[in-house]
């Protein structure tokens, strides 16, 4: 192995502290956009918006901004792949940013949900932009682990939030966990993405060209970024990323639907006091974090597992998340649904490595944008179909159960790609 392709001996490792910056772009975006499954275990935020025992609007809530957020990704998809990875974020946080300040002064429950519909809509930049910086800034060697540092971010995020919201509600009321969240993406989040990232590797002055080097000589893609009929082509016409695309929406349901719910379920089903719910809520989401860098970091050691990582995850999943809810004991309850939503995150980094290696250059935005718009769509059904079960039949149970037969469907159309999901000639690390 020659000296420059060893990270080791890098002039400079930029791609490090690119792949922080939009991890902590994400940690704020998730902050934002998961502030709400706290909220709905609040009285007095409930009261204020006038849905105090409705379930089916507290989901609302969620598919309110899922719906949209998973519908524009077919639009900011696009616009990514015109404007650049590091301007969309920015764009992206300061729309969420004047969304967030807005949702603290209202009581309408009707503005909120007209909220969160802005609030998805300027988030679904997120998702694409930081697939393309991770396609241009990382050889294909390191991208599951790249990606698993940036989707880390989304799970640290209600970990900390989670009692950092119970705590400012019970000291200042809801409305000021908004204000806080806003400010995090201001003063924080932009600044990093501002001076820390840039499109390509080659347009920022801080990287060696050591490193330069090591990025592209690790890429098996090497056509010139560009959009193209015949790229187009190529990327919808593979039944392999219509796979993917199909598979992924066990992700969103089984995720958003199972972690929507959990506070609630655990102050209405195992009877904890809202402050303690809180604080029980924070175990599934460290879960998560760890266990998406464990995925990264497995599904970096030999592409051909990458698939096998992804639907395996899903597998074990629902299992967990059966068992989670049937058992009897609120310790082991809170564990294995713990378990089950870390498994969730422990297939993404392999899942977008493999959707980006399928993606062709200059059409990362609009592949991952696809992807990322149809899962959500489907995730938008998961609060709702969870709440609207729970209000009809008073399970929370039946619900859950509900999503983790999809993780089942959903896990087992991934098996005609266990072979491998790349052309022959490009499988360079399977």
């Amino acid at each position: 192995m020659s000296a420059v392709s060893r990270p080791e001996d890098l002039g400079s490792r930029r791609r490090l502290k690119v792949a922080f910056a939009i991890g902590f772009a994400f940690f704020t975006a998730y902050f934002d956009r998961t502030n709400v499954s706290v909220l709905i275990a609040n009285s007095h935020f409930n009261h204020d918006l006038g849905i105090t025992n409705d379930k089916f609007k507290q989901g609302l809530l969620l598919t309110a901004f899922l719906f949209p957020y998973g519908f524009s990704n077919f639009l900011t998809g696009p616009f990514c792949d015109r404007i650049g990875g590091r301007h969309s974020i920015i764009v992206a946080i300061l729309s969420w940013t004047v969304c967030m300040c807005a949702m603290g002064l209202v009581s309408s429950f009707g503005v909120m949900i007209a909220l969160r519909i802005l609030l998805g809509i300027g988030e679904s930049i997120m998702t694409p932009a930081c697939n393309m910086i991770v396609a241009e800034w990382f050889p294909d060697t390191e991208r599951a682990r790249a990606n698993s540092a940036w989707l880390a971010g989304l799970f640290f995020a209600p970990a900390i939030s989670f009692p950092i919201i119970v705590w400012i509600v019970n000291s200042l009321g809801w409305r000021e966990s908004f204000f806080v969240l806003a400010a995090v993406g201001l003063l924080i989040a932009l600044p990093l993405i501002a001076f820390w990232t840039s499109d390509r590797p080659e347009w920022h002055p801080a990287v060696s060209a050591a490193e330069l080097h090591y990025i592209r000589n690790g890429q098996v893609r090497t056509e010139t970024p560009a959009f193209s009929l015949s790229n187009f082509r190529r990327l919808f016409s593979n039944y392999r990323y219509w796979i993917c695309t199909f598979a992924y929406t066990g992700y969103g349901l089984g995720f958003w639907g199972i972690s929507t719910f959990v506070p609630s379920y655990f102050v209405h089903v195992r009877h904890m006091n809202f402050t303690s719910a809180g604080l029980f809520s924070v175990l599934p989401w460290l879960t998560a974090a760890v266990m998406t860098i464990l995925g990264g970091m497995l599904g970096d050691r030999r592409a051909a597992i990458r698939v096998r990582l992804w639907s395996g995850g899903y597998f074990v999943a629902a299992i967990l998340s059966y068992v989670g809810v049937h058992t009897g004991l609120i310790s082991v309850s809170v564990v294995l649904i713990s378990a089950a939503i870390g498994l969730l995150a422990f297939t993404l980094g392999p899942m977008w490595a493999i959707v980006q290696e399928l993606s062709p250059l200059g059409m990362t935005g609009l592949g991952t944008g696809v992807v990322n718009g149809v899962a959500y769509i489907a995730a938008a059904f998961g609060p709702a179909l969870v709440g609207a079960i729970v209000d009809r039949t008073g399970s929370y149970a039946i619900g859950f159960y509900t999503l983790a037969g999809w993780l089942i469907v959903t896990g087992l159309s991934l098996i005609p790609l266990w072979s491998g999901y790349l052309p022959a000639k490009n499988r360079r690390n399977e």
